[in-house]
């Protein structure tokens, strides 16, 4: 890779740490640091939104966020960009999607919140087991009248209507599917590339000085919008979309994709 600086996106689940059981490899906070040491800036570019970013992960430093696949967007602690959805949508929408027995959890860049009345299948219950185990709140669309949301995701199985939520949401909200019965729904207009051009247009930088990774579907996109795209090793359904394909998380894979590209 030539030598100039680069900006650098980085998902978080899969791609900083482990999804199964929250392991960030030394070798990953090193490189991180080590690629900042260098000159280039480093970005977080995931689906989680800013309240849903913890500690351990902000930590480690970085030079901006794009939060909720696009729908927040921050450099230097300073937000950029920010997407809000009017509330009366919101619960309009909230009502068919449990009409289409799927199960929700609406995220918002300060809270998130199921829905009681909605199904609930084992995907999701899951998720919200490991949030309870790390004291994050998950409040109650019923139970507030505070409700809107920045963002969603659902469950499906074949009990789901999915050619009506399908037709639902058209329009209103991009649907990814990503794969193993989970989707996610972001508002037109946004995702995970938009952010990354916002940044680009504030810092006048040039796609070839663009450098994506990830390990999902949500991550298609940026990949695709990157002078470089980088799919984490074990990830088979973001292949298609990579320049290059690194090794797993665990494997050191973080690390080994910014030495094999002169970053570090």
């Amino acid at each position: 890779m030539e030598n100039t600086k680069k900006l650098v996106f980085l998902d978080i689940d899969g791609t900083i740490q482990a999804e199964d059981d929250g392991f960030i490899p030394d070798s990953t906070r090193e490189a991180i640091s080590l690629l900042r040491k260098n000159g280039h800036k480093a970005f977080i570019n995931t689906g989680r939104t800013a309240m849903n970013v913890r500690d351990d992960i902000r930590s480690m430093g970085f030079d901006g966020y794009i939060f909720g696949c696009g729908t927040e967007v921050e450099i230097n602690e300073k937000t950029i960009y920010r997407k809000k959805n009017d509330p009366e949508l919101c619960h309009l929408l909230a009502n068919a999607v449990r009409s289409c027995g799927a199960a929700p959890l609406y995220e918002r860049s300060d809270a998130m919140f199921l829905d009681s009345r909605a199904r609930m299948l084992p995907g999701m219950q899951k998720l919200l087991d490991l949030y309870s185990s790390q004291g994050l709140y998950i409040g109650d669309l019923h139970e507030t009248g505070d409700f809107s949301y920045d963002k969603f995701v659902i469950w499906y199985d074949k009990e789901t209507d999915m050619p009506r939520f399908r037709r639902l949401i058209d329009g209103i909200f991009i649907y990814i599917n990503r794969g193993y019965g989970f989707a996610e729904m972001l508002p037109v207009g946004t995702g995970k590339a938009e952010g990354i051009k916002m940044i680009r247009k504030e810092l006048k930088a040039k796609q070839k000085d663009i450098v994506a990774i990830g390990d999902s579907l949500n991550d298609a996109d940026m990949l695709k919008s990157a002078g470089l795209g980088i799919a984490m090793g074990g990830a088979e359904l973001l292949y298609p979309y990579a320049d290059f394909i690194t090794k797993e998380l665990k494997k050191d894979g973080l690390a080994y994709a910014l030495k094999c590209h002169g970053l570090i």
